[in-house]
């Protein structure tokens, strides 16, 4: 598959414009052209460690798409650690992406992480200028597809991705910019967006992409109550209430963050859209905290999700991959439409 981007294309950030805010208007890409009728798409996240971990799952993820193609992938932030780069021309950008997700010939769509708009403590999820060095890179790379912080991404009539940036919405830190923090202008503006965007998109399957999770059963918990931190602010209240505008009306919100694979039903508080968290692609936590009931999950274990989409149905399978490199593959759930 070619990737060469021509611009008037697929890819529109369409929030609004707020003085002092940074989500992006007007940005055009084009993805090369993807199957209508099946869509075979990656998702990783929490991949960005430069570690053996890393190299191992994306090996993996080269002999899975060998074997049963693979035509688009998804990141799902914490794209490097402890921080995100300063700069495009970072090694990090083609020792931790380029070299290793290169040889797959598809396109990612990028979010970013808290690790990627790290301040001043690796995490923190302060200063959205990293974001916007990302943002910056997908000019340089094709394969890197983030043309803003928030973005829609529609795939013909059966697909739509709806990308968002969660880490000012549950930083550490007070983020350096006061528009972006927790009940901000910018917090406001990628809300309505979401909303709008995805009640008015006519694809057969929606599906949101951030990195911090609204359900997990992992360390940091849910949407609301991440780590049972002390401030409001860092405890991710305003990740709920973003995720709450497309709850219903999205088909699954992919995210990362937590270091484990869960995949979710339909919860009282995000009634009608499965969740799924996609983080062991190159961190792997401890096990499971909470006891909310999941259709799967795999903790401290490295690896990946993959989704096959078709007009009739989504189905989530989960992959697992061993010291010695052997893949586990299970189907984690799957969607029909009727």
């Amino acid at each position: 598959m070619g990737l060469a981007l021509v611009l008037g294309g697929l890819l529109v950030a369409c929030a609004p414009r707020l003085t002092g805010a940074v989500t992006v208007t007007d940005v055009r890409a084009a993805l090369p052209a993807l199957p209508a009728e099946r869509l075979r798409v990656l998702v990783m996240g929490d991949q960005g460690t430069g570690t053996d971990v890393q190299r191992r799952v994306a090996a993996a993820m080269r002999e899975v798409c060998a074997r049963e193609g693979c035509d688009l992938g998804v990141g799902l932030g914490d794209n490097f650690y402890p921080a995100g780069p300063r700069e495009v021309n970072s090694p990090l950008f083609r020792e931790r992406f380029a070299d290793l997700y290169g040889p797959l010939g598809v396109p990612f769509l990028m979010v970013p992480g808290n690790h990627d708009e790290s301040w001043l403590v690796g995490g923190d999820g302060a200063d959205a200028r990293g974001a916007e060095v990302q943002v910056a890179y997908s000019r340089l790379n094709a394969q890197w597809v983030m043309p803003g912080r928030s973005y829609r991404a529609p795939v013909g009539a059966l697909a739509e991705f709806f990308a968002v940036d969660t880490a000012p919405l549950a930083a550490y830190l007070p983020g350096l910019r006061p528009a972006e923090r927790p009940g901000g202008a910018w917090d406001a503006a990628q809300r309505a967006w979401l909303a709008g965007a995805v009640r008015g998109s006519g694809a057969r399957w929606r599906l949101v992409l951030g990195h911090h999770p609204l359900f997990s059963n992992g360390k940091h918990g849910d949407a609301g109550e991440y780590d049972d931190l002390p401030l409001t602010f860092q405890r991710g209240g305003a990740v709920r209430d973003l995720y709450g505008a497309a709850c219903g009306v999205a088909d699954v919100i992919l995210s990362g963050h937590v270091h484990a694979l869960e995949v979710f039903a339909p919860q009282p508080g995000c009634a009608g859209t499965w969740t799924a968290v996609s983080g062991a692609a190159g961190e792997v936590g401890g096990g499971p905290v909470g006891v909310r009931p999941a259709a799967f999950a795999a903790y401290g274990q490295p690896g990946f999700l993959r989704l096959e989409i078709t007009p009739d149905a989504l189905t989530v399978w989960a992959y697992t991959v061993a010291e010695d490199g052997v893949v586990t593959a299970r189907e984690a759930a799957r969607l029909s439409r009727g």
